[in-house]
């Protein structure tokens, strides 16, 4: 939509960039901490339960605010290190926005963890859908970005409140300093995992920052190519965060839910991957316009990622608490996606970044796997469909192969 906007290409490479910034400060810690969350919380006492809510958030109010002072204090080398520019319009209400909203995050892990599958479909369609009106009414309107980044303010105040609410009836407001610590410790692992993979990802936009000098308008082609299957990043990070108090609580019944419910995914995923590997040629200028017809290949790339996206190992080994290790071979992918990207993008620009990072995502889940056998013995197939997994990623590489051929 911002694509068919009255902003230029410049313009949205401007929004993608504090995306991008706020992507790189806060995901990797936000993440980590949520995923102890929800391994942890169903080993608390039902009596404690209330107070973990309290004092989850406790943590994340901390960790938002830190993210907040460093943005606005250190701004110059936040901007420098990251897109290599002196000034980016719009950085400070940026900045309020993300302490606002990191926080939220929070409301819809809370009603997984109380079993409210409803509430979280009803929470989302809340937060996702006014966060569209948010961005989308002033551009479309004439007023601009700015305006878009105020509604994004008003927004975030607004799910701030569902989170106070949800801490009312379901928290007990007493701080546990002990009960923090323990769960922050956990989840130091977990978020030196996150941050490899924010890292990952904050690496391919940094190069292409480095490679074109921080050209705004290679940024967005760039950055509108390099996604993922539409849904697919969602649909696997909700199944993984779901199983993970499953892990937690009963290891067998996992695998088997794992195994069958994971296969709903494939029937879903790969054939609508399969498909836009042979339409985003048509598709991309369409959805967005011609200026984006060179994210196409970029996008390509980047479907072959739901080989990999869609075996469930690492959400094994952190139900199991074997974080440490996840976050050794999270170390080992980075340094393959550096030294990968950085001698293939002087050769295939843009597209040699993307191909940087499916392999590293497709060596690390392949280390994962082999640790998950070698430690617990549980083998791939006891929580995968081998038999419908392989015919879907041969079908899947073959028809990226004949449609790059074909273009």
């Amino acid at each position: 939509m911002l694509a068919k906007s009255p902003l230029t290409t410049g313009e949205i490479g401007i929004y993608e960039m504090l995306l991008y910034i706020g992507f790189t400060l806060t995901t990797f810690w936000a993440t980590g901490l949520m995923q102890g969350f929800l391994a942890q919380y169903p080993q608390q006492p039902e009596e404690k339960r209330p107070a973990f809510l309290f004092n989850a958030y406790l943590l994340f109010l901390v960790g938002s605010t830190l993210a907040l002072l460093f943005m606005l204090w250190g701004k110059a080398g936040v901007l420098l290190v990251l897109t290599g520019q002196h000034e980016l319009p719009f950085y400070e209400l940026f900045a309020v926005f993300l302490w606002l909203n990191v926080p939220s995050y929070l409301v819809e892990n809370f009603f997984l963890v109380l079993r409210k599958p409803r509430a979280i479909f009803l929470f989302g369609l809340f937060a996702f859908g006014l966060q569209v009106l948010a961005v989308l009414g002033p551009v479309f309107l004439g007023l601009g970005l700015r305006w878009s980044f105020y509604a994004l303010i008003a927004l975030g105040i607004l799910k701030y409140a569902w989170l106070g609410v949800l801490l009312f009836r379901h928290g007990s407001f007493k701080a546990d300093f002990s009960m923090t610590m323990r769960w922050a410790s956990l989840s130091v692992p977990l978020m030196l995992y996150a941050l490899m993979g924010s890292f990952n990802q904050s690496f391919d936009n940094w190069l292409v920052n480095f490679t074109y000098n921080g050209d705004q308008q290679v940024f967005a082609i760039f950055r509108y190519g390099a996604r993922e299957l539409p849904l697919a990043l969602a649909l696997s990070n909700a199944f993984g965060s779901a199983m993970l108090p499953e892990v937690a609580a009963n290891l067998e019944e996992a695998l088997v839910a794992i195994r069958e419910k994971s296969l709903k995914l494939f029937h879903f995923l790969f054939p609508f991957s399969i498909l836009l590997v042979f339409t985003s040629r048509w598709i991309f200028p369409l959805v967005f316009n011609e200026d984006f017809s060179q994210s196409v290949i970029i996008f390509n790339i980047f479907l072959l990622v739901i080989v990999s996206r869609l075996i469930f190992s690492r959400t094994i080994l952190v139900g199991l608490n074997a974080n440490r290790m996840v976050f050794y071979i999270s170390l080992l992918e980075l340094a393959f996606n550096v030294s990968l990207s950085f001698a293939l993008v002087p050769f295939f620009g843009l597209a040699g970044v993307a191909i940087g990072t499916v392999a590293a995502h497709s060596l690390e889940k392949v280390l994962l796997c082999w640790y998950l056998y070698r430690k617990f013995g549980i083998g791939l197939e006891k929580y995968t469909n081998l038999r419908w997994y392989l015919a879907y990623s041969v079908i899947m590489v073959l028809s990226f192969v004949l449609a790059l051929s074909i273009g």
